[in-house]
């Protein structure tokens, strides 16, 4: 008895939450404990997320594009030579368009602009990627999942990856050929469309250069690749000297191409024997 007062220490335990054992049946599975964290972390990883996206995009509503000056940038790369005829890719019995390299530097000229890829999940032999382009000034998104394969073509069939290394490069490389659509889907056609047609003036000569000197250029380049200029020849279906700009055009596709690792043979029919070495190809053109 204490003031009045009975204290029954069996009946409330004074410290009830140290003492209290529970059901063994009602305790959570530590595999759900794990579960409920993930799910924890998920959420504020997208809130993160969401919150860097919107400060993104108030930045570029800030700070807006101007559409003229983006364009003046862009036909000013267009009109270097190293540039221009990195410009086109070209794909065997489907013709060439806009490289990679063409659309990264559209997409910078651009500005308020952002694109790559992000590996989703990895298993055995693949990866699942998303290759995605942004607007944030427009809030355009253009996005594309794919299965890269982790393996490299060969002459005797796919061969498997198993180097950390290789099978990031894998994904690089498969991942840029996309991110050209992307880039491309978002960005005005007008934009492009001019600064391809810009291109094409730098590779015609239009701007420095004569079109025979820039024939000479061509053959020589093709020659440090093994190719002769009877090669290019039966390619196109006419002299080499009687190039046209979308002859060019469409051979430093065929080059780019060749350069990133397409075979000689899709292009030129298999006619790899005895190339001869480019300074004897430079001395045949000054004979010409």
């Amino acid at each position: 008895m204490n003031n009045g007062i009975y204290q029954d220490q069996n009946r409330y335990p004074q410290n009830a939450t140290q003492q209290n054992h529970s059901n063994p049946f009602n305790q959570v599975p530590p595999q759900a404990q794990n579960e409920s964290a993930n799910t924890g972390s998920i959420a504020i990883e997208q809130q993160r997320a969401i919150a860097e996206a919107r400060s993104q995009i108030q930045l570029a509503k800030m700070f807006p594009r101007s559409n003229s000056e983006a364009l003046s940038e862009l036909i000013e790369a267009c009109k270097n030579w190293d540039f221009a005829k990195s410009a086109f890719y070209s794909v065997p019995n489907r013709g060439s368009g806009p490289s990679i390299r063409f659309a990264e530097e559209v997409a910078r000229c651009y500005g308020n602009f952002e694109y790559g890829h992000r590996e989703l999940s990895r298993s055995k032999g693949k990866s699942e990627i998303e290759v995605y382009a942004w607007d944030k000034e427009k809030n355009n998104f253009s996005k594309r999942q794919i299965t890269v394969e982790h393996i490299r073509d060969t002459k005797t069939g796919s061969k498997p990856l198993h180097n950390q290394a290789d099978i990031d490069n894998r994904i690089a490389n498969v991942a840029s050929k996309q991110m050209r659509g992307r880039i491309l889907a978002i960005v005005p056609k007008t934009f492009v469309e001019m600064g391809l047609a810009e291109c094409r003036k730098t590779l015609a000569g239009n701007n420095t250069e004569s079109m025979g000197s820039k024939i000479s250029q061509m053959i020589v380049e093709f020659g440090e690749l093994g190719i002769r200029p009877d090669q290019i020849t039966a390619y196109i279906g006419h002299n080499v000297d009687d190039c046209s700009v979308d002859d060019l055009t469409e051979l430093f596709g065929v080059f780019n191409a060749i350069k990133q690792g397409a075979r000689v043979s899709d292009y030129f029919g298999g006619k790899e024997e005895s190339q001869p070495k480019s300074t004897s190809l430079k001395s045949s053109l000054k004979t010409n």
